[in-house]
């Protein structure tokens, strides 16, 4: 009976453990310094290396000066490395992911804005081109 109570206790406290250690997995950006494409629309790629092996897919938040977020589940997966795009206008601010390992900004490229942002919804609005010349 006593090797079966200690045996219970030992498996509590590895799950409190295990439960403990994973809500304080989490990866920041390592690499943000001005990151900006302006007024600009950009594509944004981040990589999370050194996932924890038995990870399963990740989630990335990430911000950036102009108001935009992003919320996103990985494009690709390997067995430590998973990949996610943004699109978003303005200074990169922060990101994170709900995995371990290491997160960085691995690209970002900026064309110009196909729309306007309305303020009110943050939605995009695509200007008026003016009546046809025809």
């Amino acid at each position: 009976m006593r090797i079966q109570k200690t045996h219970a206790v030992r498996t509590a406290f590895v799950a409190i453990a295990l439960t403990l250690s994973g809500a304080v997995m989490a990866a920041d950006i390592s690499n943000v310094n001005g990151q900006s494409c302006a007024a600009l629309s950009g594509t944004w790629h981040f990589v999370n290396n050194q996932v924890p092996r038995g990870s399963g897919d990740g989630t990335l938040t990430a911000t950036w000066s102009s108001g935009d977020t992003c919320t996103v589940g990985p494009s690709a997966t390997t067995r430590s490395v998973q990949h996610f795009y943004c699109m978003a206008s303005g200074e990169l601010l922060s990101a994170s992911t709900n995995l371990g390992g290491r997160l960085v900004l691995s690209d970002f490229s900026c064309e110009d804005k196909k729309c306007d942002i309305d303020p009110k919804t943050k939605e995009c609005v695509v200007p008026d081109p003016g009546p046809d010349p025809k």
